[in-house]
């Protein structure tokens, strides 16, 4: 067990807990990141529970506590609130004390100061879920962690993307910045990875595909936004992405960042649609649905999604039927294939 680990449970003394409560908060405080141990701390000085099993919710709710990061006093925290919070005015900003805002703000319900940082409820906790709290998830919700080590913390550290929190420096963020803080580094030169945990079954042995720690991690924080984005509320576009990496044998992260570029290259049908319902959607796209409400009715639309899937050369994959539609393939992260797989 780690030293993170051990410090954690230290915040458990005094509460009785059954051998599966003990192994899954093992597993939860094993792989969670610097920022959500921070994060537990602080939401554990705000509950204060008294049982074990709100503790679990505790740490499978945190998306529910806001991390104010360097915020660690009362004058530090004022400076945080009018910078990214209220935003006064320059001329208001004369007449407002620091310290008088931050001390405000430190005194409503649901706050305090952890490790340097301060931590605040941002909204409402339920601790009355009736699911088996052994159940839960014993993760964090991130689309991609790397666990990161260095000369100084040889045991590692967590770090997941995409980065939840609203406060944050778009080239930094700080679930990264937390992470060097706890291993007293300075720039991720002085790191190594160490192992990577990815949503995407798909992409495998992605720690022997990067030679820098600096690389993964550059991608991974690209693939968080990847995944946040989800191509910006497209209907079906996860399936779609992991159906063209079905397409293209893609089993690397490089690969996957360019193809999720380049998802407009390829057509794609979910295998849950209905045949006639994707005629119709197509058939409206090509402009050749009629308008006229009896004509509609009497329009082939399997028909004509079956012509379509026929000339678009659709292929049969996990996530839906896709081909490449012809248009360039833009590389950005990985190299082009030496001779393209790409099908019509």
């Amino acid at each position: 067990m780690s030293t993170q680990d051990l410090k954690l449970f230290d915040l458990l003394d005094g509460l009785e807990m059954t051998k599966s409560q003990y192994e899954w908060l093992a597993r939860r405080f094993e792989n969670m990141t610097a920022k959500e141990a921070l994060l537990f701390r602080g939401a554990m000085q705000i509950e204060q529970p008294q049982a074990t099993c709100d503790v679990m919710q505790i740490a499978n709710q945190l998306e529910h506590y806001e991390l104010l990061y360097g915020a660690g006093n009362d004058f530090a925290l004022g400076n945080f609130v009018m910078e990214h919070i209220f935003y006064p005015s320059s001329q208001t900003r004369e007449f407002l004390d620091p310290a008088k805002v931050g001390a405000a703000y430190r005194q409503k319900d649901g706050n305090t100061f952890c490790d340097g940082n301060f931590i605040r409820l941002s909204s409402p906790l339920d601790l009355s879920q009736n699911s088996d709290p052994a159940m839960l998830p014993d993760r964090g919700d991130y689309g991609i962690r790397v666990k990161l080590a260095s000369r100084n913390n040889m045991e590692g550290i967590w770090v997941g993307f995409p980065d939840t929190s609203e406060y944050m420096d778009s080239s930094h963020p700080d679930e990264l910045l937390l992470a060097l803080d706890a291993l007293d580094a300075e720039t991720l030169t002085e790191c190594i990875a160490v192992d990577v945990d990815c949503c995407l079954p798909q992409l495998r042995d992605i720690l022997s595909q990067y030679d820098s720690a600096a690389e993964l991690i550059r991608h991974a924080i690209d693939f968080g936004y990847v995944w946040a984005e989800q191509g910006q509320g497209e209907p079906r576009w996860l399936d779609k992405w992991q159906a063209v990496m079905e397409l293209e044998d893609c089993h690397q992260l490089d690969y996957a960042l360019d193809l999720a570029q380049n998802i407009h290259c390829y057509n794609f049908m979910p295998r849950d649609m209905e045949v006639a319902e994707y005629g119709r959607l197509l058939a409206k796209q090509d402009g050749v649905y009629p308008n006229d409400a009896l004509l509609a009715e009497c329009f082939d639309a399997e028909g004509y999604a079956n012509q379509k899937m026929k000339n678009l050369g659709l292929s049969a994959a996990e996530h839906g039927y896709v081909s490449w539609n012809g248009s360039e393939i833009l590389y950005e992260y990985s190299q082009p294939p030496s001779s393209p797989t790409m099908s019509m």
